[in-house]
């Protein structure tokens, strides 16, 4: 588990309490937290952020599988049919553990690093084809540390991405919201997960 500070008003709706043993230790698990300044994505986590407040009265948050649960939001984000922002283009890119010039590579040996550069600005719009070719790239790399997350190729093949800012320049894109559960796995063992739920 990693340790977070709190960033003000990052609980959403209601708290919840979920056992004596956690309120003796002065902490509780939030129904709903947005957990988007953690990820770089905008993301909702539910019932599984930890609040604690310590004797100083200070709050800290504690975001379980914080690596997983970036890795699932990323896949999440690349699986919403609308189109790619440049910070989210950067952010999955950081979460990959890419450079710029490890990016470029992966995509083509004839993309650019200004290339992808320009796309995390914004300087220059990224092109359906390379759009899709890099949703594909992401959730590819990544779906081994996402088991929670329904993905096969086809899905990218299919998606009918729309860019919704020609006609709504002030459109936000959707929260990726997700879930903590506990998964079987194909041995029989038991893992927990983050898992993807439908945008909120």
């Amino acid at each position: 588990m990693t340790k977070h500070d709190r960033p003000k008003g990052a609980s959403i709706g209601e708290d919840r309490v979920l056992d004596k043993k956690q309120a003796e230790a002065g902490e509780r698990t939030l129904e709903k937290y947005d957990a988007t300044v953690h990820v770089g994505l905008r993301t909702i986590v539910c019932h599984a952020a930890i609040e604690r407040i310590d004797e100083d009265g200070e709050e800290t948050i504690e975001l379980p599988k914080l690596r997983q649960l970036r890795v699932s939001a990323a896949m999440a984000r690349c699986l919403i049919p609308v189109r790619l922002r440049g910070s989210e283009v950067k952010a999955i890119r950081k979460i990959m553990g890419l450079t710029l010039a490890e990016m470029a590579k992966k995509l083509d040996e004839k993309t650019a690093v200004e290339t992808v550069s320009r796309w995390e600005s914004e300087a220059q719009p990224m092109g359906g084809y390379a759009e899709k070719i890099l949703r594909l790239l992401v959730c590819e790399d990544l779906k081994s540390e996402a088991p929670g997350v329904e993905y096969n190729g086809s899905m990218i093949a299919h998606l009918n991405v729309k860019d919704p800012w020609r006609a709504e320049p002030d459109y936000v894109v959707p929260y990726v919201v997700l879930t903590l559960i506990q998964m079987k796995e194909q041995s029989g063992s038991i893992i927990e997960t983050w898992n993807a739920k439908k945008a909120a």
